[in-house]
């Protein structure tokens, strides 16, 4: 695989990894909102970041640490959420 802008190859493992997290996120998006995928999403993103050849790429580099980020949040919203429903759960 080729990145065209650069003509620089892409390893099978980052674009696997890139692959991997587009599947979590699509699972996330059709009703799979629940902590422990958020949390995978985010660990995939970090593995993503920590990948040696993202190095060259800036401009992905800077989207991964963005979606970084925002599954960051989202993960400790649902946390709090799942916190909340089960404190509410022990006074009924």
């Amino acid at each position: 695989m080729l990145d065209k802008r650069i003509n620089t190859p892409i390893r099978p493992e980052l674009a696997h990894l890139h692959v991997a997290t587009c599947l979590l996120i699509t699972q996330f998006i059709n009703g799979r909102h629940c902590p422990k995928l958020a949390h995978l999403i985010v660990q995939q993103l970090d593995s993503l970041l920590a990948h040696p050849e993202l190095e060259q790429f800036s401009d992905s580099r800077n989207m991964y640490q963005q979606l970084l980020e925002h599954w960051q949040k989202v993960t400790a919203l649902l946390l709090e959420q799942q916190a909340v429903g089960q404190r509410q759960s022990q006074y009924h």
